[in-house]
């Protein structure tokens, strides 16, 4: 089994000297064009603008997209603005809006000199990788798909999905990993489905068994290893992307992707956004099904635990239900935002919130698990169901799209249908009520998880200190100081 030395830590929390580099690898884009969506292509895209341009040989950034530069029309698009109004009214009430505006063309990621084959990303490893030197730092981001682990006995070895329906396992990334210097320290940001099976990486050959790598590698995750993440999209409007990546850049830059300023998560005050603090404002500011988690995070769900029926009561283990104000209490700026931030959001008061959380989650799980056939009518469903019922009054034969009519109200009584619509009493509200950000059920759900993991991780890492496991402690010392780093730190 490899350990770390306490020499090991010195390295992670040392500066780095003026002869260090950073090496960007960014891994982008679907399986094949159908999975291809533009999200992907502008995530990228947007990453490229936090990073800017090197100056002077300041950092060598290498990007894998999709086909690379095959000149194929690989990329989804969608554009529903480019659809007359008529239209997208009539598909919205009578149809339906899935795929309207589809389109295909090619990525316009010019520096993506490369596809995202298997062959390819190793052979930079093979080829880039053999350049760094100890003391460089490798900052990986995938920006694209993946699937489950197809071992059931392994279900931590999940894929990043790659170009021409291949993949690469966990395990076969940790090969890759292994070809570098022990001494360059590595950092990911992946958002991909399952993607949280990768923060095994930080394990000699991905196996919790083998002990931490003496390689430095942390990561941060959208998302855990049996769930999917949200974000692909093809819908071309950024605005609306929500995914992990768009908020954890933001943090770091200090600007959303489109290029407004948010407020600093600098929770600890100390003039820096670190990595975990990107984590942190993710988990309070994205209303998504994700659950993201951290390398630290994970450590701690492989070595410590929580007061059990196993325990001897000697180490004064903390259970699952401690008060609020214990947990509040040991954690860390960052942690402490995390909790105080959705208690607010949640409306968890008292000293019993985690308890409350978790009855929550609970309750939610039943109620989706009981639900069957369509899920229940909300007021935006019944007013556009009770538009469409007018409207069919109106023009009877509408009930089939197929009809002369409708072809007549795309066309040149395409201003008297638009009118009747957008002028319906309660269409105003109806729009109001489309375009507003609410929280579904299993979104909220999701707040509560996170809330609950992130106390979760405070209490476990308390546990860890009370038990006589001193090595562990200094190898997630090291995950958590390695965390708190940021950009050329």
């Amino acid at each position: 089994m490899r350990t770390f030395g306490l020499a090991l830590l010195a390295a992670f929390l040392v500066t780095a000297d003026s002869a260090a580099k950073d090496y960007y690898l960014t891994i982008g884009g679907g399986y094949a064009p159908s999975g291809n969506q533009v999200s992907l292509e502008r995530n990228v895209m947007f990453f490229q603008r936090i990073l800017g341009e090197p100056q002077e040989d300041e950092f060598r950034h290498d990007i894998f997209f999709a086909d690379g530069q095959a000149g194929e029309a690989d990329l989804q698009v969608l554009d529903r603005e480019s659809v007359p109004k008529v239209n997208r009214l009539m598909a919205e009430f009578f149809g339906s809006r899935r795929n309207l505006g589809l389109q295909y063309r090619n990525h316009e990621i010019a520096e993506a000199k490369y596809g995202t084959s298997p062959e390819n990303i190793s052979r930079w490893f093979k080829e880039v990788g053999s350049e760094m030197q100890a003391g460089d730092r490798l900052y990986l981001y995938v920006t694209a798909h993946g699937n489950r682990s197809s071992d059931r006995k392994d279900p931590y070895n999940t894929t990043i999905a790659t170009w021409d329906r291949t993949s690469i396992k966990m395990k076969e990334l940790v090969k890759m990993l292994d070809q570098l210097e022990s001494g360059v320290t590595v950092v990911t940001v992946m958002v991909q489905c399952h993607s949280g099976g990768f923060a095994r990486f930080m394990f000699d050959q991905g196996d919790p068994e083998n002990g931490v790598s003496s390689q430095s590698r942390i990561g941060f995750f959208a998302t855990v290893h049996d769930r999917p993440a949200a974000g692909c999209t093809a819908d071309i409007n950024e605005a609306d992307y929500v995914e992990y990546s768009s908020f954890f850049w933001a943090a770091l830059a200090g600007v959303d992707r489109l290029g407004e300023p948010i407020d600093t998560p600098d929770y600890n005050e100390d003039s820096i956004v670190s990595f975990d603090e990107a984590h942190a404002y993710t988990l309070l500011t994205a209303n998504t099904i994700d659950l993201p988690i951290k390398t630290s995070g994970e450590f701690l769900k492989v070595s410590s635990k929580f007061a059990g029926k196993d325990d001897d009561g000697e180490l004064e283990l903390l259970g699952k239900e401690e008060a609020y104000e214990t947990v509040l209490e040991l954690a860390s700026p960052s942690d402490r935002a995390v909790l105080e931030g959705m208690s607010e959001q949640l409306e968890l008061t008292g000293s019993d919130r985690l308890a409350e959380a978790r009855k929550s989650v609970e309750s939610s799980r039943k109620a989706s698990q009981g639900r069957r056939g369509r899920p229940p009518e909300t007021e935006r469903t019944r007013l556009q169901r009770e538009i469409r019922s007018d409207l069919l009054k109106r023009w009877p034969a509408l009930a089939n799209t197929l009809n002369p009519i409708a072809t007549e109200l795309l066309t040149e009584r395409a201003e008297e249908f638009i009118d009747l619509i957008e002028g319906h009493p309660k269409f105003s509200r109806y729009r109001e009520l489309t375009e507003k950000d609410e929280l579904n059920a299993i979104e909220k759900r999701v707040k509560y998880e996170r809330f609950l993991r992130t106390a979760n991780n405070v209490i476990l890492a308390e546990n860890l200190r009370r038990m006589d496991a001193p090595e562990k402690l200094t190898q997630y010392e090291m995950l958590t100081a390695a965390e708190s780093q940021s950009f050329g730190q």
